[in-house]
Order: structure tokens, then C-alpha cells, then sequence
């Protein structure tokens, strides 16, 4: 495979943010019956030996958390490859970082890591989970409701509590009147006095995300499913107390050979 396109746009970084709005999160803004490819936890056949690697549709974890948003990048899909512009959580744009996805298989890839300014590192991947699985607790499709509840705080957030329903948020118990509407799969958009305020985006996993908005988010931008609002006032990881996927996850890493 020829070194990671990608990497020419990542050499310009005011370039990147006027391609953003054609820049999608992966997983798409419509339902799907299937996870993406790359959706699972998978064992990275580095020179140095096997390194796990954990994805949900829409972020790399590292360390057992969300860490990486990917953005799809539009217009270098076919069928096997996928390339993405990535953002780190709290970051306020694209990060100096691409990834490729390549399938080879039905349960391989090549992953390729672009940094600015340094060669592209291709590795072989196969993967230990199952893909596609139904309910799979990587994926953010056909979770239903479970955004709504209570979610405890992690080491990626500053809150220690917080529950949300159809009219009422709470942090660390302090409540306010809120409205709550789905803005894609996987996505809620928390309005108050007709103002957003903030987003609550499932991770995959046990984990979602708290996504304060800076002032002057229009309720239109909310709900624009096309266009990414990536710079926020703050982004807050917090894991669903009753979730089973962090079990899970760690099953599987342990078939690494």
C-alpha cells in the first residue's frame, strides 16, 4: 500500500478546519444495522510484540477510556479502506494524527498511524471480538434509553455525579430544567430556556460523554448532522455504573498471543 494519503492533509491545519464540514463522525448520521468495520477490540501486531487496540464506531480508547474522536474523512471510502481525521478529547480541532483502516479479511486489517511530520507506521491487526455482534457493547447503536440515567464521574472528568432525564439534569447535585432531543444516533442535545448547552454522546462501551458548549451554539448547529461542532467549553468522560463491557473488553485482550 502507498504511504497514508492522509498525510498531506495533516500538514496543514487551517486547511483541515475548512474541510470540517464535509468531515463526518464515523457510524453516519442514520441508523445502521452494523457497526463499522473497524468497531471491536483487536490485537495490533507491532515489531516489539502485540499491543491491544479497543475501538467503539466513534473513539479510540487508550489507557481503558475514550481518548481519540474519528472523523471519516469524506470522499477516501471504497469498500475496504477508510481514512479518518482524529481529535483528541478536549482538543478544540483536528489533531496532527490520521488513521487508515484497511480490511484484509473478515477479521483483519492494516492500520496505519500518520503523524505530522513523521512516516506513516503500517501494523497487520486481527481481530479477538466478534464483529458485528448484536448489541455489541463497542457499538452506540441499540442502546436505547441508555443515555438516560445516572453516570458516574472517571478519571476524565471533574464531575463525580450526573443523571439526566427528559427535563432535568443534574451534576454532582446541582439540578436544572433542561429539554432533551435526540440529534443523531447515539446523541443527545440538552437545551435550556431554548439555548443549548451541551451534548451527551454515547462513547461506546460503558462510557459517554459530557460535551459543554461554548456560548453561541444556535439550536440549528445542534441539530446539523453534518457539520462536527468540535470546540468545546469542556468534555467530561463519565461510565454507566451497571455497563459490563469493560469486563468484557479486558476478556478479550487476554487472547493475545
Amino acid at each position: 500500500m502507498s504511504k497514508f494519503t492522509i498525510r498531506t492533509g495533516l500538514k496543514n491545519l487551517a486547511k483541515m478546519a475548512a474541510i470540517a464540514a464535509t468531515a463526518t463522525l464515523t457510524g453516519g448520521t442514520l441508523a445502521q444495522a452494523e457497526s463499522p468495520f473497524h468497531t471491536g477490540v483487536w490485537q495490533l501486531n507491532e515489531e516489539g510484540g502485540p499491543r491491544g487496540l479497543v475501538v467503539s464506531d466513534w473513539l479510540v480508547f487508550e489507557d481503558g477510556l475514550p481518548k481519540r474522536w474519528l472523523y471519516r474523512r469524506a470522499g477516501t471510502n471504497d469498500q475496504n479502506q477508510f481514512d479518518f481525521f482524529t481529535r483528541t478529547l478536549g482538543d478544540s480541532g483536528y489533531t496532527p494524527v490520521g488513521i487508515r483502516v484497511y480490511r484484509t479479511g473478515d477479521n483483519a486489517m492494516k492500520y496505519t498511524i500518520s503523524e505530522k511530520s513523521k512516516d506513516p507506521i503500517e501494523v497487520s491487526a486481527t481481530r479477538l471480538s466478534i464483529p458485528n455482534f448484536k448489541n455489541s457493547c463497542l457499538s452506540v447503536e441499540n442502546k436505547g434509553e441508555r443515555l438516560f440515567g445516572t453516570w458516574t464521574g472517571t478519571s476524565g472528568s471533574t464531575l463525580k455525579k450526573l443523571r439526566l432525564s427528559k427535563s432535568k439534569l443534574t451534576v454532582d447535585g446541582k439540578s436544572r430544567n433542561v429539554s432533551v432531543e435526540p440529534v443523531r444516533v447515539g446523541r443527545l442535545g440538552i437545551t435550556e430556556d431554548g439555548k443549548p448547552i451541551a451534548f451527551l454522546t454515547d462513547a461506546g462501551g460503558d462510557y459517554a460523554v459530557l460535551q459543554w458548549f461554548k456560548p453561541g451554539v444556535s439550536p440549528e448547529l445542534m441539530r446539523d448532522k453534518q457539520k462536527e461542532i468540535m470546540d468545546f467549553q469542556a468534555e467530561e468522560i463519565v461510565r454507566w455504573p451497571g455497563g459490563t463491557c469493560d469486563r468484557q473488553i479486558a476478556s478479550r485482550l487476554k487472547a493475545m498471543k
